[in-house]
């Protein structure tokens, strides 16, 4: 199945000439797309948290942009963009968001997450569009300053004034995502695709990283050779497969023997079985609702987890390796 894809020349930015977009959080992604949003003649406010309890507020201001607080933001916003930690959106959305949407207005997300399991129903006065671009915020304004752009996705749910798909389509435009392409899915290949992705692809692979570090070293091989060996040695690779595809690297820029290793020994480390477990549970919402139960108790394990992970021997020389090269 191939879903159209939209460039640059597909999308007219005309249609927020006259409308206010108000970015809601200013961290990990609200900074950089409020700045690229802004670079691309769009007007722009911030909505923020309490002053004397986050910083964004202060940082929003020294970037040159109005805040206000989530309410004000709405109420004087065309476009809502919420850029906001998925668990900590229901609660702001019924105290500051519900109740002071214009009608007409359109209400933008960066996951799908809360509209599809029902932590948020938008009044049916608004429209409800997704757009997330493929990479975190940093990357995002890095790549609008080079005159380039991050691969992205939109979506709309919810469509009451006939142009949803043109908002959400200039939205992905003004933060530089139609230089390379933005597809257009559905909240649920969004949410669903996300979670299922960050669980088996990048929860996967830094398992087997760590994984295939603890073996070697277990077995006497140097730390800093091993972590050399699962860390260093993959980002290169990573780089390269990007460029060129992985069947052109595995079979025209490798040696043999690792092309050999990489066809008889690589399915082993893989099983299919579990992926399509955690599939299974990812469509049927258990890992939505163990994520929000997690996030409600205060998230007990996330925090015993971080704690034994930068504890862990890997991490030490990790450490070691960045202060010795002079990268951290």
């Amino acid at each position: 199945m191939h879903n159209q894809v939209y460039c640059d020349e597909d999308v007219n930015l005309d249609v927020l000439k006259n409308k206010i977009v108000a970015v809601l959080g200013y961290g990990i992604q609200g900074g950089p797309q409020a700045l690229c949003m802004r670079d691309s003649g769009i007007s722009v406010i911030v909505g923020a948290g309490p002053k004397d309890i986050y910083d964004n507020w202060d940082k929003a201001e020294k970037d040159g942009f109005e805040v206000y607080d989530f309410a004000e933001a709405t109420r004087k916003a065309d476009v809502v963009h919420i850029l906001l930690p998925d668990p900590a959106q229901p609660e702001i959305y019924q105290d500051s968001i519900r109740n002071n949407l214009k009608p007409g207005a359109t209400l933008s997300f960066c996951h799908g997450f809360n509209i599809l399991y029902g932590a948020i129903t938008p009044p049916d006065n608004v429209n409800v569009v997704l757009f997330v671009p493929n990479s975190p915020g940093h990357l995002v304004r890095e790549k609008y300053l080079e005159g380039s752009g991050i691969y992205g996705a939109i979506a709309v749910d919810q469509d009451v004034t006939g142009d949803a798909k043109d908002i959400v389509l200039a939205i992905a435009k003004s933060v530089g995502s139609t230089r390379v392409g933005t597809v257009e899915v559905d909240f649920v290949v969004e949410t669903e695709g996300d979670n299922f992705e960050e669980q088996c692809l990048y929860g996967g692979t830094i398992s087997l990283m760590r994984a295939v570090f603890e073996e070697m070293v277990e077995h006497g091989y140097p730390s800093h050779f091993a972590y050399a060996k699962c860390i260093r040695s993959l980002r290169s690779v990573i780089d390269v497969m990007d460029q060129v595809g992985i069947e052109k690297y595995i079979s025209s820029l490798g040696s043999r023997t690792m092309e050999y290793a990489v066809r008889i020994s690589g399915p082993r480390t893989i099983d299919r079985q579990e992926i399509s477990n955690i599939f299974e549970e990812t469509s049927r919402g258990d890992f939505a609702a163990n994520w929000m139960q997690e996030w409600q108790l205060g998230m007990p394990h996330l925090h015993r987890m971080r704690r034994t992970e930068a504890e862990s021997e890997m991490e030490i020389v990790g450490g070691e390796w960045r202060k010795l090269f002079g990268e951290g």
